[in-house]
């Protein structure tokens, strides 16, 4: 599937009944993570601009060496957020270490956790996205969240930020043998939400990585939330051979495609379970996924629909692929590179 059946942008759509019939058929969204459900870039720079101020403040760092330290850190820490020889801990507190002047390496480990805590306070995601979730999972929608990126850095995010509970699936590229564009990943996510790839959307700010993997995977529609609105993003699809169906100038703009969104009920705040990072089975149960939870161990059933890959089922017959559901487990042995695969180290 080398074009996209729907252009973005104008309307170029071949008929408003042919795709408002396509968005009619959609029963799963697939969420990207980093600079689409959460401001990735925009939020660790604006951590970092903060940290600037509080090591003025706190630490009397000269306003020359703050903004050097926050930025070599930053620039570091994009490149390689992760080492698998050690804990994120560590490595981050290594980073810092090497970013500080001499005269401040000492305070490495204090500014670390200061770092840490105003990272997440930025990178939360936007209670209108929320919102957005919760309005999808009413409406009967199946939610899965599929990222690329170092396992323990990316299972930090989904924690920290309290996104488990509004999915039914989560997928961590480097937990598995797949990163996206690779179809096999999206179909793992079909199989174990019990859904067809042309009953899925997928949303998500990379041309190379979601709206590529989503047409390779042959998903229903894609939708495009590229970093910058821009008119050099928009002039950037004119050489893309994946395009996506819907440019998006943010995720509000879905209740536009869905409008059955605005119609569903919501209580006033979150159900306690679900603020707790309960999880909804694809049969509409709930079940508790609080404290250290166990992975869910599930078997690519790409059997019936020829979406399983022969090569990965030949060679693993004996292992079950364990989606990781917010809890630290040994690395599965796969080829994809951390530093590679980090959503952050490309920003």
């Amino acid at each position: 599937m080398a074009a996209s059946k729907f252009h973005c942008g104008k309307q170029t759509i071949a008929t408003h009944s042919h795709f408002d019939a396509t968005c009619a058929k959609i029963s799963a969204f697939y969420f990207d993570l980093d600079n689409t459900l959460i401001p990735t870039r925009t939020g660790d720079s604006k951590a970092i601009r903060k940290l600037a101020d509080v090591l003025e403040s706190q630490y009397q760092f000269s306003k020359d060496d703050a903004a050097q330290s926050t930025q070599n850190f930053l620039k570091a820490f994009r490149r390689c957020p992760d080492n698998s020889q050690t804990s994120l801990d560590s490595w981050r507190t290594h980073l810092w270490r090497e970013s500080l002047p001499t005269r401040h390496k000492h305070l490495a480990e204090q500014i670390y956790p200061q770092w840490l805590k105003l990272r997440y306070r930025y990178l939360a995601v936007p209670a209108d996205y929320v919102q957005l979730l919760l309005r999808m999972r009413q409406a009967g929608y199946a939610l899965a969240l599929i990222t690329n990126g170092p396992s323990n850095a990316q299972w930090e995010k989904v924690a920290k930020l309290h996104v488990r509970g509004y999915f039914d699936c989560v997928l961590v590229s480097s937990d598995l043998p797949w990163e996206k564009p690779h179809p096999e990943i999206f179909y793992a996510a079909c199989n174990f939400l019990n859904v067809k790839p042309q009953e899925c959307a997928m949303i998500g700010d990379k041309l190379e990585t979601d709206i590529m993997g989503g047409h390779l995977a042959q998903l229903g529609l894609t939708f495009w939330t590229p970093l910058s609105n821009s008119s050099a993003a928009a002039q950037s699809l004119e050489d893309v051979e994946y395009k996506p169906h819907i440019k998006l100038g943010n995720l509000l703009e879905m209740y536009k495609y869905f409008p059955r969104l605005n119609a569903v009920a919501l209580p006033d705040t979150p159900s306690t379970s679900r603020r707790r990072g309960s999880h909804m089975s694809p049969n509409g149960q709930s079940s508790s996924s609080s404290g250290n939870s166990s992975s869910s161990s599930c078997e690519p059933r790409g059997s019936d629909h020829g979406y399983h890959n022969h090569h990965h089922q030949h060679q693993h017959q004996q292992r079950q692929w364990a989606y990781r559901r917010g809890v630290s487990l040994p690395a599965m042995d796969c080829s994809n590179s951390e530093a590679e695969n980090s959503c952050d180290s490309f920003l």
